[in-house]
């Protein structure tokens, strides 16, 4: 994920307690202070959010890939097991489909990569409890001329992927804080790492006004 500041150091100047929060803090438990840290640090991204969506992932696919690179329509088939390294791959893939299928070949200008690229917060749950594992999003920066049909491009857009499972849900956001913190309520918990932070894509420009929103309130 391209930064123009960091995540955790320049926009957390904004979002630091006060002394009678700070002392409220000292009753929560260890959990509850990651979540509460997880909470603050994405939901400066809240008022630019537009879409909730769910995504179910597959425990096992059978892959199809070519049997040569350049030549030939020849193909084989095999049997992948989903772990951590195919699933960081299938949030890459999907994420990097849908910015395609959003803005084109627009993503790949270099003059216009500051704004031609979703907002995307991930989560991933299931991993450490008997669920599904599913991964939650939250979705913003989507064109205007996107936005009616959002639903059915998220929906093709996974179905290319070689795990994605049938169960989704696309919503738009109505509450964009009640939605991010349900898709953290594993963080602090079930799993410390829900929050994907790494694979998740925040388009620069949103990111540069956050930030220097966040340097105003400190100074």
């Amino acid at each position: 994920m391209q930064h123009q500041c960091e995540w955790y150091e320049t926009c957390l100047r904004g979002t630091q307690l006060d002394e009678s929060h700070a002392n409220a803090d000292a009753q929560l438990t260890n959990g509850q202070r990651l979540q509460k840290a997880h909470r603050q640090h994405i939901e400066p991204y809240s008022k630019h959010l537009q879409f909730a969506v769910t995504l179910t992932v597959k425990k096992i696919a059978t892959i199809r890939v070519n049997r040569f690179d350049n030549y030939g329509d020849e193909h084989f088939k095999f049997t992948a097991v989903l772990d951590d390294e195919k699933l960081d791959s299938l949030i890459n893939y999907f994420t990097t489909l849908l910015r395609h299928q959003l803005y084109g070949n627009k993503a790949k200008h270099k003059n216009k990569q500051e704004w031609a690229t979703p907002l995307v917060i991930t989560a991933v749950e299931g991993k450490n409890t008997h669920k599904r594992t599913h991964l939650h999003l939250a979705v913003g920066n989507v064109p205007a001329d996107k936005v009616a049909n959002f639903q059915s491009i998220v929906e093709s857009t996974w179905q290319r992927c070689d795990f994605a499972y049938r169960e989704t849900c696309i919503k738009p956001i109505t509450d964009s804080n009640g939605w991010l913190n349900y898709i953290t309520k594993e963080v602090g918990y079930t799993d410390n790492d829900a929050l994907d932070i790494v694979h998740s894509t925040i388009p620069p420009f949103i990111q540069n006004s956050i930030c220097t929103e966040s340097r105003l309130l400190a100074g």
